[in-house]
């Protein structure tokens, strides 16, 4: 691709991403930040600033934000994950400006109003609540907090309703006076944009200084020697489980091995685990495979959700695949099948403005380069079905599995559970 990169003097980075015959253009405002980086005291502050950000600044009002977007028919919104926070918009052409005028503005100059504040904490503690009465997704944050126990990275990202009740808008002020700026942002424009103008606009809407700082959350420990569970005796219709092992960084060498791993246990309806788990034996509607990645660590997770008398039969076929993929080498037309997805997902998704701009944001804010998405198919078509093999081998071990239930499964179940997480 032919980016366009440029720093400004208080650190701002700038990339475009200049994409023919696109009629919009896709903004995104990278914040070097996330729940990694919090105190356990303020745990949740990253998502609640997110939150805050929407509130209002020195020249609109929470409703002026939204109309100024999607009053001419723009995309609006923001996340905040492990290790960053990320303000997004898209806008037809002409108008692509307007978006970087609105999402600078948040950034830089949201105000985090007292009465903002004392109205937004409630809606941020039912959004909490609300994952707890989700059991697909809480028996995630259950699993986080066993793979890394006691540990930023162990957390959920919205902090807990102690936390978040417990906080104080002082100390959203000093989070986000260290963290929002120049020096820790990283802005990025795909589609019909001309980089001097976006370079000339950001130095306009940048002016103060703050180059923020290196590396400062701890280091992911990884101290498992051994099977680990963690059950939540719950009435519900379903069993919702996840298995999971420690994974790859997301700088690691086999990390495209590790995705092709994964598009061939669980990452499409093609998938082993889709044949044999809902296909073959009807044990589940949804199962899934998924990885993540961080500067340091990772996780390979599994998740489904079941009748509750099928929990035990569902672990188990699991496990054995795994077994199998672990044992022998997939066949080539199966390896073929899974690399050719994988590359023409990255091609479907890369059409789009505001993916590409979300695509290059995630690569380039911490791993100091800019994805190229040819050698990224280069890298994936090159993975042999020994890499994947020999990964396999070395993730998928009895000691390093992990298992979290949310479900009506009674303690003699869990303890036949425990038995049966083997490899």
């Amino acid at each position: 691709m032919d980016y366009r990169y440029s720093c400004l003097p208080n650190g701002l980075k700038i990339v475009t991403v200049p994409m023919e015959h696109r009629n919009s253009v896709g903004i995104a405002i990278w914040v070097r930040v996330g729940s990694r980086y919090e105190a356990k005291r303020i745990s949740g502050i990253s998502h609640f600033l997110e939150h805050m950000v929407f509130k209002g600044t020195k020249k609109r009002t929470t409703r002026q934000i939204k109309e100024e977007i999607e009053g001419v028919g723009g995309l609006l919104n923001a996340f905040t994950g492990e290790e960053a926070t990320c303000y997004y918009a898209k806008l037809p052409a002409a108008r692509g400006m307007q978006a970087l005028d609105v999402l600078a503005d948040m950034v830089n100059d949201a105000t985090l109003k007292p009465d903002e504040f004392k109205r937004e904490r409630p809606v941020v503690l039912e959004e909490i609540k609300m994952y707890k009465d989700q059991p697909s997704h809480y028996v995630h944050e259950m699993m986080g907090e066993l793979l890394w126990h006691k540990q930023p990275l162990g957390r959920p990202i919205a902090g807990t309703l102690a936390s978040v009740a417990a906080m104080s808008r002082l100390d959203m002020q000093a989070y986000k006076k260290k963290y929002y700026v120049p020096g820790n942002c990283m802005v990025i424009a795909a589609g019909a944009v001309d980089h001097r103008d976006m370079l000339r606009a950001c130095a306009e809407h940048f002016t103060h200084s703050g180059h923020g700082e290196d590396r400062v959350f701890p280091q992911a420990v990884e101290r498992q020697n051994k099977p680990q569970t963690s059950f939540f005796e719950k009435e519900t219709e379903q069993v919702h489980f996840v298995v999971a092992t420690h994974a790859l960084s997301r700088y690691h060498p086999d990390w495209y091995a590790q995705a092709v791993l994964n598009m061939l246990l669980g990452g499409n309806m093609s998938s082993r685990l889709f044949e044999e788990v809902r296909e073959q034996r009807g044990l589940a509607y949804d199962i899934r495979s998924s990885v993540s990645g961080y500067e340091d660590t990772g996780a390979f997770t599994i998740s489904a959700g079941v009748e509750t008398g099928k929990t035990e039969k569902a672990l188990q076929v699991i496990l054995k695949e795994l077994a199998k993929i672990i044992k022998k080498e997939v066949p080539n037309d199966e390896l073929a099948r899974a690399k050719e997805y994988l590359v023409s997902q990255l091609e479907m998704t890369l059409e789009d403005t505001m993916e590409y701009a979300l695509w290059v944001g995630e690569r380039a804010l911490y791993g100091g380069h800019l994805p190229q998405p040819e050698g990224i198919k280069a890298n994936i078509m090159a993975v042999s079905a020994a890499d994947v093999r020999r990964v396999s081998q070395d993730m998928f071990k009895t000691k390093k599995l992990n298992l979290t239930l949310i479900g009506p499964v009674k303690e003699k179940v869990q303890q036949r559970l425990k038995r049966s997480l083997e490899i």
